[in-house]
């Protein structure tokens, strides 16, 4: 199973349409974290299934599996210093005297 690059910049796609049409409600903030956190979790998953199909020995090709496993990592390393900074921020908000 390949990662397919058309499923990754859909959600991105659909968020640019979101904001050029009109008609449309405002994405809010949770909901693009929502979809970007369910991005990354696909690219695990794709990871995960990927390394089973490895064991198994029924991937030739191990560059491809190897790309894909690097893309989770980044992804879930970015999610996780995202996660710190918002982390950091609220921290620091909850610090300031009123």
């Amino acid at each position: 199973m390949r990662v397919n690059p058309a499923l990754l910049s859909r959600s991105i796609n659909n968020r640019a349409e979101d904001k050029t049409d009109n008609n449309t409600a405002a994405t809010s903030f949770g909901d693009i974290l929502k979809q970007a956190i369910n991005s990354v979790n696909e690219l695990q998953k794709i990871n995960a299934h990927n390394n089973y199909l490895l064991s198994a020995g029924q991937i030739e090709n191990i560059h491809n599996v190897m790309i894909d496993a690097e893309k989770a990592d980044i992804a879930l390393q970015f999610t996780i210093q995202v996660r710190n900074k918002v982390l950091d921020a609220y921290q620091e908000i909850m610090r300031m005297q009123i």
